[in-house]
C-alpha cells in the first residue's frame, strides 16, 4: 500500500518538476506577501514617524497676533512660518501643508485681556503621512497652553498643580513605534493566501489536468486502490504547498530583519522558533487547504472550471485575517474551532511578540486536522466513482 501511495506520489513530483515554468511561478507567489508587507512597513514606518521638534515645523495664519506663541515655538527648537494663503483648507486638503494653525484677528487683545481664544487647527485626516506632524502641533500648543495658564495662576498666588488633578504619563506597549504597526496584522492573512495557493496548480494538474487530457483513465484502470492514487496526488500537492509556504516563512523572517537593520519603529522581531512554530501552526490549514483542492479538481466539469473555482478559493480564508487589521479581536475558545480563523490569530498574536498559550494551538491545530482527515475521505469517496475519468 505505501509503495503504491509512494509511487504515484514521486510520478507526480517529478511530472510537475518537468514543468520549470510552472514550478517557478508557483514558488514566486509565496514571496509576493513578505516583499508587499516589507515595502509597506518600511515606506509606511518612515513617513508615519513623529518628526523631532528641531525637524518640526508650525505653518500658521495670522501669528503675527501671537508673537508670545511664537516665541514658545521657538524656544521649543522647532520653528514656525506664516503662510499667505487664502483658501488654507485648500491647501491642506491638496497635500501643500500638513496642518495650518489659524489666529483670530482679535486673538491679540484676548490674550491680553486674559480671555479664551478661539484657534483653529486645519487638518486633513485623510492624510495618513499628516498624522505625525499634526500630533506634534498639537503637543506644542498643548505645551504653550499649560506654560501661560501656569503664569497666570502664578501671578494670582495659586499653585499651578491645583489645575491639574491627573498628570498622564504614556507607556506604549504595541509592537510598533509608528501607526506601521497595524501592518503586522497583515503577515497572517498573506501566509494563509500563500498555503491555498502553493500547491494549487499541482492539485488542478494531478486531476482535472490529466482528465482532460486523458491520461487519467488509463492510469485509473491499474489494479490499484482508487483511494491510494487520491493519497499519493495529495501528497505531492501538500508536499509543494508545504516547500511554498516554508518558502514565504524564511521570507518573513529575513524582511524582519531588515526591517530592524533599517529601524522603521518596529519593535518586534520573531525568532528563528518562533516562525518555525507558525510553519507548524499552517501545517493542518495545507492539510485542509489540499484536501478541498483535490475534492474541487475532481467534481469540477473541466479544467476551466476548476481553474475559477480555486482561483476564488484563496480569498475565504483570507477575508478574516484583512478584517482583523482595522478590527483587532480577542481570542476566544470557539475561536480555535474555526479551520484558518484560529490560525490567524495565532500568527498574529507571534508575530506582535505575544505568547499564544498551548491549548488554544493544540485546539486550532487538532479541529482543523479533523476537518481535513473528513474531507480526505471525501476526496476518496469522489475518486471511486467512474465520473472522475471523464471530463464534463
Amino acid at each position: 500500500m505505501l509503495s503504491n501511495i509512494r509511487v504515484v506520489a514521486t510520478k507526480e513530483l517529478k511530472d510537475n518538476l518537468r514543468d520549470r515554468r510552472s514550478t517557478i511561478l508557483s514558488l514566486i507567489y509565496p514571496l509576493v506577501g513578505p516583499v508587499l508587507l516589507g515595502i509597506l512597513i518600511i515606506l509606511v514606518g518612515a513617513s508615519l514617524v513623529a518628526p523631532r521638534v528641531s525637524e518640526h515645523v508650525v505653518v500658521a495664519k495670522g501669528s503675527d497676533q501671537a508673537p508670545d506663541f511664537v516665541a514658545f515655538v521657538r524656544d521649543q527648537g522647532a520653528d514656525i512660518v506664516e503662510t499667505d494663503i487664502d483658501d488654507v483648507a485648500q491647501a491642506v486638503r491638496g497635500g501643500m501643508h500638513p496642518a495650518v494653525v489659524v489666529f483670530p484677528d482679535n486673538y491679540a487683545d484676548l490674550h491680553d485681556n486674559e480671555q479664551t481664544a478661539q484657534i483653529q487647527l486645519i487638518i486633513d485626516s485623510s492624510r495618513l503621512s499628516s498624522i505625525m506632524s499634526i500630533g506634534r502641533t498639537i503637543e506644542l500648543i498643548n505645551r504653550y497652553n499649560r506654560q501661560v495658564a501656569d503664569q497666570r495662576l502664578t501671578t494670582r498666588e495659586v499653585a499651578p498643580e491645583l489645575a491639574y488633578p491627573m498628570e498622564i504619563r504614556s507607556v506604549n506597549v504595541a509592537a510598533s513605534l509608528s501607526i506601521s504597526g497595524i501592518f503586522l496584522n497583515m503577515m497572517a492573512p498573506f501566509l494563509i493566501f500563500s498555503v491555498f495557493l502553493g500547491g494549487v496548480y499541482m492539485a488542478i494538474d494531478t486531476t482535472a489536468g490529466e482528465r482532460e487530457r486523458g491520461s487519467l483513465e488509463p492510469l485509473l484502470i491499474n489494479p490499484v486502490p482508487r483511494w491510494q492514487f487520491m493519497l499519493g496526488k495529495y501528497l505531492a500537492s501538500l508536499a509543494f504547498t508545504a516547500l511554498a509556504v516554508l518558502m514565504g516563512v524564511i521570507a518573513y523572517k529575513l524582511i524582519f530583519e531588515l526591517i530592524r537593520v533599517m529601524g522603521v519603529g518596529i519593535k518586534t522581531n520573531p525568532s528563528i522558533a518562533e516562525f518555525a512554530l507558525i510553519f507548524a501552526i499552517c501545517v493542518p490549514i495545507m492539510m485542509l487547504a489540499v484536501a478541498i483542492q483535490i475534492i474541487i479538481a475532481t467534481v469540477s466539469k473541466s479544467f476551466k472550471e476548476t481553474q475559477t473555482l480555486l482561483g476564488l478559493l484563496p480569498l475565504l480564508p483570507s477575508l478574516p485575517g484583512m478584517i482583523m487589521i482595522f478590527v483587532p479581536l480577542q481570542a476566544t475558545t470557539w475561536m480555535m474551532l474555526v479551520p484558518t480563523y484560529g490560525q490567524t490569530l495565532l500568527i498574529s498574536q507571534i508575530v506582535r511578540g505575544d505568547v499564544p498559550p498551548t491549548g488554544d494551538i493544540l485546539l486550532a491545530s487538532g479541529s482543523t486536522a479533523v476537518i481535513a482527515a473528513l474531507l480526505c475521505w471525501l476526496a476518496a469517496h469522489f475518486y471511486a466513482r467512474e465520473q472522475v475519468a471523464f471530463a464534463g
